[in-house]
């Protein structure tokens, strides 16, 4: 059963502007093991776009959940990981959650779906 569905559009100017004035920024969205991530990345361009995207993702996982960025989940709640195939994943006990992330020049969105998982209680 579909718990809820969320998206969020960034504008990945707006952020590498912010990440430009304030690279410690992604310390504040990134989590630990997105940091690993980041932190392999070379190119300063698809840096900004990977902090785009997951933060594009982050926002769409608390909308599908009804809650918004903040009160029942934060940004170093909601880990973002590739798996082995390279699809961003996020885990959330109780639930499974269907993610999808893409960026254009301009813009990095993020499409979230989460279902109830009938195996576990809430």
């Amino acid at each position: 059963m579909i718990h809820g569905v969320g998206i969020d559009l960034v504008e990945i100017k707006r952020i590498k502007e912010w990440y430009d004035k304030r690279p410690t920024m992604v310390n504040k969205i990134l989590t630990d093991n997105e940091l690993e991530i980041f932190n392999k990345i070379n190119l300063d361009n698809r840096k900004v776009e990977f902090i785009s995207g997951r933060f594009a993702v982050k926002e769409a996982f608390t909308k599908a959940m009804g809650t918004g960025i903040g009160k029942k989940y934060g940004f170093h709640s909601i880990n973002c990981l590739p798996d082995e195939n390279g699809k961003p994943e996020i885990a959330c006990d109780g639930f499974h959650v269907h993610t999808s992330i893409t960026h254009t020049e301009k813009y990095a969105e993020a499409i979230v779906i989460i279902e109830k998982d009938n195996n576990k209680q809430e």
